[in-house]
């Protein structure tokens, strides 16, 4: 299970960090370009607008979910016994899990259509092809779902390390020997 999470981190880490290097990159080399020759690198807009920055907003969503970094409202939930809040992260997840699949089917059969149209769009005076950006979005809600099946699996057995709650509890024992 550990390792699953770990591979998962790493990768989106690796690809993401990668994908903000690369465009950090392009964007430098065609602002130099432009001032210096007088002509940009072809594409620029594109390449940033249909790849780079769908990966970089979209990639790090089951990273997130796996630091545990997604907004949590926890106010009512920490104060509640673990048997409840067990009960409430699974049905949060189950949800989640819904939503995500959607998603994917939704993205996957638009990718499946722009890919059948070799989609592209003309940059000057080139056709610059886009299909393959189109799935980014699968991928990343792809993972999303399978982090979250884990989810449900860790909650489901009990071995869901509740992080807030923990901390919660901790915070209260200091209070108490205060």
């Amino acid at each position: 299970m550990q390792s699953f999470e770990n591979f998962i981190a790493c990768t989106t880490k690796w690809i993401g960090s990668a994908v903000l290097v690369l465009m950090a990159l392009q964007i430098v080399i065609d602002v130099f370009m432009r001032n210096v020759l007088g002509a940009g690198f072809p594409a620029t807009a594109e390449l940033v607008s249909k790849y780079y920055m769908i990966a970089v907003s979209f990639l790090p969503i089951a990273f997130a979910e796996l630091q545990r970094r997604h907004v949590e409202a926890t106010i009512f939930t920490d104060m509640m016994p673990v048997w409840s809040r067990n009960v409430v992260y699974f049905i949060g997840f189950a949800l989640s899990l819904i939503m995500y699949t959607l998603l994917f089917y939704g993205t996957a059969t638009e990718a499946l259509v722009q890919t059948k149209r070799r989609a592209y769009v003309e940059a000057g005076t080139m056709d610059f092809i886009t299909w393959p950006g189109y799935w980014i979005l699968p991928l990343c809600f792809g993972l999303m779902v399978l982090v979250l099946i884990l989810r449900l699996y860790q909650v489901f057995t009990g071995t869901f390390q509740d992080a807030t709650a923990d901390a919660f509890v901790v915070a209260r024992q200091f209070d108490e020997e205060i």
